[in-house]
C-alpha cells in the first residue's frame, strides 16, 4: 500500500539539540530611525556560544514594543541559522524609542532573559500624542562626515537618479555575515545603542518549547475542550495540496501541526473529527509570540531641522513599493512529491454546472455511489480492476472535504483544474482509496462554505524571499519618468557575498547626504562596520 506521509513533524531524538544548547540571536536593521507607516529591513542569526551559526530552529519572531504594547511583529524564515525580511510600522505608534525583541521558539525554555533587545526610535510626523516620548531641540548638531579606507564609492557627488557603485577591499578575515544598507541622513539620535552583549542564562530544568527543527509549529485551540475528537486537520488553502494532521496536546485542549515549506500569508482551514459528529467545536488560532513588552525606554533625544522632517514625512506618504515578484507554481505539482495520476483542465471540455454532473459524463476514473443516506466519492483501481470499496479522500483548494455531497453540488464552473491520484493513502487515522484533488482558478475556495466544525483564517506564516524592491534608470526614458521616486533607503541587501568587491544601484529624487553602512559579525560575536558618506544634488 502506498502512503504519504502528509503530517510532517520533528525527529523526536533530534528535539534534544545536541545536549540541549542554547541559541543566541542577533538583528542588523537597515538604520535607526524610521517614521511611523515605514518598512523596517532586518537581519538575523542564530548562533551558538562560540558565534557558529546554528541550524536548530528554523522560524526567528520579531517584536517591536514599548512599555504599553506591541505594535508589529514578524515570523522570520531561517535556512542555516541566518534569515532575513521586513516589518511594516504602524501609522499609529507614538514618538519615542522603541524595543525590538527577537527570539526562537526554542530559546524560551531559556526565559525572556535569554532574548535579544535592542532599541530602534520612531518618530510620528502624522500626529502627535500624549504618549510620545521625546526631547525636541533647534539646536542640531554638527553630523560628521564617513569616511574609510575600506569602503568607498566611485563618486562623491552624484545627479537625481544616477548610478552609484560602492566598493570595499581588505575586510577582515575573521567577520562573516555581511549586509550593506545605504540610507540618507537626516536625524542626529541620541540614546539608540548597539544591541546589548549576552549574559550567561541558567540551564533550563524542562524544555516544554519543541524547537521548530523543520518548520513553523501552528497551534490551535478547541472552543469547547469537553467535545471529544478524533483528531484536526490543517489544510491551506490553493491549488497545491499541503494538509497536516494534529498533534493534540497532554490537557486535550490543543493540536499543534507541524509545518514544513509554508512561507508568507497564507489562507489555512481547520477541522476537527469528532467522536459524536452531532457535537459543535471549533479551533481557534494561538499566537505564537510570546507578547514581550519593554521594562524602561529612554527618552529619544531627536535633533531635526523641520524641513528635512516635512520632506521625509511627505515622500513617505507618496511612496509605494514596487510590488513583491513570485513565481507561479505548476497546477500539477506533486502532493509531496507524488504526481497526479491524470489532470482534467475543465476548459478543454464540455462545461457542466456541477461537480455531480462533471464526473458522469467525462471522468471515467472517479464515480459516486450512495451509501446509506449519502453518496461518496470513489476512485479507480488499477490493481483491482474496479471501483474501490473505501472513500476516496476529497480536497478543494487544499481543503479536505468529509462531506461528498457538498463536493458533488459544487458549481464545477469555478473549477480550473481536478486532479486525480491512485492507491491507498492513510490520512488522521482513515484509510482513504485514492485522492481527488479539485482546484479554483484562484485557488480561494470560491463558494465554498465550510461546515460547522471547520473555520478559515488568514495565517502569516515564517517571510521568505521578500526581495528589497530596487529601480533601475540605466534606461534614459525610464529615468525621464515623471513618476516620483521617494526612496529613503536607497540600497539593502542582507546576504552580500564576502567575495564580490563592488555593488550598483541608483539613487533616488531626494536630495541630501546618504550614508553607506556595510556591516558585519566578528568570530568573537561583535559587530564590525565600516561608512562613507555620498551627496545627491
Amino acid at each position: 500500500m502506498k502512503r504519504i506521509v502528509i503530517l510532517l513533524s520533528c525527529i523526536l531524538s533530534f528535539l534534544n539539540v545536541g545536549a540541549q544548547q542554547q541559541e543566541y540571536i542577533r538583528l542588523i536593521t537597515d538604520k535607526d530611525c524610521y517614521l511611523a507607516g515605514e518598512e523596517l529591513w532586518l537581519k538575523v542569526c542564530v548562533s551558538d556560544k562560540d558565534n557558529q551559526p546554528m541550524d536548530i530552529s528554523k522560524v526567528a519572531y520579531i517584536e517591536v514594543s514599548d512599555a504599553e504594547q506591541v505594535y508589529a511583529q514578524a515570523k522570520i524564515d531561517l535556512n542555516n541559522g541566518w534569515g532575513s525580511g521586513r516589518i511594516q510600522l504602524p501609522r499609529t505608534m507614538p514618538s519615542g524609542t522603541f524595543q525590538l525583541t527577537a527570539y526562537t521558539r526554542y530559546l524560551r525554555n531559556w526565559g525572556e532573559e535569554a532574548f535579544n533587545r535592542q532599541l530602534i526610535a520612531v518618530v510620528n510626523t502624522l500626529q502627535s500624542s500624549d504618549k510620545d516620548r521625546v526631547e525636541w531641540t533647534d539646536s542640531l548638531p554638527s553630523l560628521p562626515v564617513a569616511t574609510s579606507s575600506k569602503l568607498s564609492s566611485d563618486k562623491q557627488t552624484y545627479n537625481k537618479r544616477s548610478k552609484v557603485v560602492l566598493s570595499w577591499k581588505d575586510l577582515p578575515s575573521d567577520a562573516f555575515g555581511w549586509t550593506l544598507s545605504v540610507v540618507r541622513k537626516d536625524y542626529a539620535l541620541g540614546g539608540v545603542p548597539q544591541p546589548a552583549s549576552y549574559t550567561p542564562v541558567s540551564q533550563p530544568q524542562a524544555f516544554p518549547w519543541i524547537a521548530e527543527c523543520e518548520g513553523h509549529i501552528v497551534q490551535a485551540t478547541l472552543t469547547n475542550p469537553t467535545v471529544q475528537t478524533r483528531t484536526a486537520r490543517m489544510g491551506c488553502v490553493g491549488k497545491n495540496i499541503r494538509m497536516f494532521e494534529g498533534k493534540v496536546s497532554k490537557e486535550g485542549k490543543d493540536y499543534f501541526f507541524y509545518t514544513y515549506g509554508i512561507n508568507n500569508m497564507q489562507d489555512i482551514a481547520f477541522d476537527a473529527v469528532l467522536v459524536n459528529p452531532e457535537e459543535k467545536v471549533r479551533l481557534d488560532i494561538v499566537s505564537p509570540f510570546a507578547e514581550i513588552k519593554a521594562k524602561e525606554l529612554p527618552i529619544l533625544p531627536l535633533y531635526s531641522p523641520e524641513k528635512a522632517l516635512l520632506e521625509r514625512s511627505v515622500m513617505m506618504q507618496v511612496h509605494t513599493l514596487v510590488p513583491d515578484s513570485s513565481n507561479s507554481q505548476s497546477v500539477a505539482r506533486a502532493l509531496h512529491n507524488f504526481t497526479p495520476y491524470i489532470t482534467y483542465k475543465l476548459d478543454e471540455w464540455t462545461r457542466f454546472n456541477s461537480v455531480r454532473e462533471t464526473f458522469i459524463e467525462f471522468i471515467p476514473g472517479i464515480r459516486s455511489i450512495k451509501r446509506g443516506n449519502t453518496h461518496i466519492i470513489q476512485v479507480f483501481s488499477e490493481e483491482t480492476g474496479q471501483f474501490s470499496y473505501f472513500k476516496s479522500l476529497v480536497l478543494i483548494d487544499g481543503v479536505p472535504i468529509d462531506n461528498h455531497e457538498q463536493a458533488l453540488d459544487y458549481d464545477a464552473r469555478l473549477l480550473e483544474y481536478i486532479h486525480q491520484y491512485r492507491g491507498s493513502y492513510a490520512f488522521s487515522g482513515q484509510i482513504y482509496d485514492g485522492i481527488v484533488s479539485m482546484t479554483t482558478y484562484k485557488g480561494a475556495l470560491n463558494g465554498l462554505r465550510l461546515e460547522e466544525n471547520a473555520s478559515l483564517f488568514a495565517y502569516e506564516f515564517p517571510q521568505k524571499g521578500i526581495g528589497f524592491p530596487m529601480k533601475d534608470y540605466s534606461d534614459e526614458a525610464e529615468k525621464a519618468s515623471r513618476v516620483p521616486d521617494f526612496r529613503h533607503t536607497l540600497y539593502w541587501n542582507p546576504s552580500l557575498e564576502k567575495d564580490s568587491h563592488t555593488v550598483e544601484f541608483y539613487t533616488s529624487d531626494l536630495k541630501g547626504t546618504y550614508q553607506a553602512t556595510l556591516r558585519g559579525f566578528t568570530e568573537k560575536g561583535a559587530f564590525w562596520e565600516e561608512k562613507v558618506d555620498f551627496i545627491v544634488e
